[in-house]
């Protein structure tokens, strides 16, 4: 459902899985967060961003979980590759009814992940250099969940590596020194 600038994701029959990408946005390098409305979850329900995502099946996911963990998947043509194991923070919600911003910054390769303005951690992956953004919700128990998603910014990033890789050059020999004459 979409209402008064937000997005609803309800489950009400579990397990299930609901996602809605953007199809009109294309980014590459990006800092984009947005606010989430927990209203129903628990346990291992899991809800989140989808991001350089080609589809619901082709997309990075910066997944919560209602026990209060952090994740980030890199989602495959159905398969899920973790790249960043459930992880404790203190950021997210453990449950309902809470909220918490999502911070989401790429730069090439390189991902890193906030949470509350609080920075959780870094992932390095290649695959996807680009897309689209989204939301998901993710139900594993038997009451359901309900969460809202608002706020979406999204600005460039212009970023140089502070450790550049070297240029190759050839090292120079030692010469010898003449010996002072007296």
């Amino acid at each position: 459902i979409v209402s008064d600038k937000r997005l609803f994701l309800a489950v009400n029959n579990s397990p299930a899985y609901l996602a809605s990408v953007y199809s009109g946005l294309i980014l590459t390098d990006f800092y984009a967060e947005t606010t989430v409305s927990i209203n129903r979850c628990t346990g291992d329900d899991a809800y989140g961003m989808l991001f350089r995502a080609g589809s619901e099946a082709y997309a990075y996911r910066l997944a919560l979980n209602c026990s209060g963990q952090v994740r980030v998947d890199r989602l495959r043509g159905g398969e899920t590759y973790p790249l960043q194991n459930w992880e404790a923070s203190g950021d997210v919600p453990p449950g309902a009814p809470g909220a918490v911003k999502l911070g989401v910054w790429t730069a090439g390769a390189e991902l890193r992940f906030f949470l509350n303005d609080h920075y959780q951690f870094t992932v390095l992956d290649p695959l996807f250099k680009s897309g689209s953004i989204g939301y998901f919700a993710e139900s594993q128990s038997a009451l359901g969940m309900n969460v809202g998603f608002s706020d979406l910014v999204v600005n460039s990033v212009a970023y140089v590596s502070p450790t550049p890789t070297p240029t190759p050059s050839k090292t120079p020999l030692p010469s010898r020194t003449p010996r002072p004459t007296q």
